[in-house]
């Protein structure tokens, strides 16, 4: 069964109706997800979150936004234009993707290496808990010390916990910005730049990798003429004179790492184009392979272990006899592995996934995550017990405690509870 609720009293009525008789419950908001977080896996209620796509209010004084779940979130953020005002996370997904989906994953993106992710600027939230319970949790201060911070633990809970029914956000002002892109002969030198990017504090808002493979493939699927090398996509915000000061340090560094080409300050219209053509990059490999089977990573590690990340990636390919193609927001550690396997070939995918787990388990052993931004959800389940061990009982714990009758979402994040 599907249901459109477009208030928090009917949800809380669904759910009181849902838990006495231990009906699952799946919220849904855009279903952008890449682990099928929002997949009903066990039948039941999906609650379509579509009608409450609504802007409740803009506090621009504050820089704050109240928001239902349903709203999208580029449509947000051309609202808060008309006050110099944005929501930074920019998930790969922004035209369909949901304010409530993105704070039930935890979602970022583009400029999470400048800005962070969404649970750095969700304030405050109404949630029905499984009960039908209606709460409010946070406030519209900027900082508190005030009791357990249940705002975080709703955030990223992937519709386990509660259903999401209002949303007030931090804001940020639009500033200066310039774009650009550096090319080089390796990955390697790709990936060594942006540790020294990092290293030494230059605050990118972008810094996106792109090997030679993903260049090619969006340059086909976008009509771009980039050349099809290793290729860093940059975006720096700032004053005009900070914006200035950081892209000539970037020049350095690049230079230092055997970059061929640097260029900066392209047209507002070849931007986007650029920017698009990386948003669309996993899509690009998907549609323009339909003989094969296409499993994205999304892997997270310590800064100083990305060079490394990317080689592993390489390496795991090439052991298991499967194509891997890179690329992902470098300047946060986050690492987007393209794992290719010929559709009807069982061998084929078996050893596809054998390179993913290989990445991910590689990831954790060195301080990482198995996923820095598209949640658990059910294709990392099997990872939760390594990379949490003990912790992974609590968080069951708690679950147990707002869901008793586990109807919220089930199936996800954990193999059982």
């Amino acid at each position: 069964m599907v249901i459109w609720p477009e208030s928090a009293a009917e949800i809380s009525e669904i759910l009181k109706f849902a838990n006495q008789r231990r009906i699952p419950v799946t919220p849904r908001s855009g279903g952008s997800s890449l682990e099928g977080n929002p997949i009903p896996v066990q039948g039941g209620i999906v609650l379509a979150m579509s009608r409450m796509d609504r802007v409740l209010e803009i506090r621009p004084e504050d820089l704050q936004a109240r928001v239902q779940p349903g709203v999208v979130y580029d449509q947000l953020n051309q609202r808060l234009g008309r006050y110099g005002l944005f929501f930074p996370p920019a998930p790969g997904s922004a035209d369909m993707a949901t304010i409530g989906g993105m704070v039930a994953n935890n979602s970022s993106g583009l400029h999470a290496v400048k800005y962070g992710g969404t649970k750095d600027y969700v304030l405050k939230l109404e949630v029905v808990l499984p009960t039908g319970k209606i709460i409010t949790t946070g406030s519209n201060a900027a900082k508190s010390a005030s009791g357990y911070d249940l705002v975080r633990l709703f955030t990223g809970s992937e519709g386990t916990l509660g259903v999401m029914t209002e949303i007030t956000l931090r804001l940020r002002g639009l500033m200066e910005k310039t774009a650009g892109i550096a090319v080089f002969d390796g990955v390697k030198e790709v990936a060594g730049t942006v540790f020294e990017m990092v290293r030494y504090g230059l605050t990118p808002a972008a810094l996106e990798l792109m090997d030679a493979e993903i260049v090619r493939t969006v340059n086909r699927w976008e009509g771009l003429t980039l050349e099809e090398a290793p290729t860093l996509v940059m975006e720096f915000h700032g004053t005009p004179a900070g914006v200035r000061e950081e892209v000539e340090y970037a020049r350095e560094i690049c230079m230092d790492h055997n970059c061929r080409q640097f260029e900066m300050g392209i047209s507002t219209e070849e931007r986007d184009r650029i920017w698009q053509g990386r948003k669309e990059a996993h899509n690009a490999v998907k549609y323009l392979n339909t003989d094969c089977t296409v499993t994205i990573g999304d892997i997270v590690v310590p800064i100083s272990r990305y060079p490394q990340a990317v080689e592993k990636a390489y390496e795991a390919g090439r052991k298991y006899g499967i194509r891997v193609a890179t690329f992902g927001h470098a300047g946060d550690g986050n690492l987007h592995t393209e794992i290719l396997a010929r559709k009807g070939d069982e061998d084929a995918r078996q050893r596809a996934e054998l390179v993913n787990e290989e990445i991910v388990r590689w990831a954790i052993s060195v301080g990482g995550t198995a996923t820095g931004e598209h949640g658990i959800g059910i294709g990392k389940r099997k990872f939760m017990a390594l990379e949490h061990g003990a912790s992974l009982e609590v968080m069951k714990q708690i679950r147990r405690l707002l869901d008793p009758n586990g109807i919220l979402n089930p199936g996800k994040i954990f193999e059982e509870l």
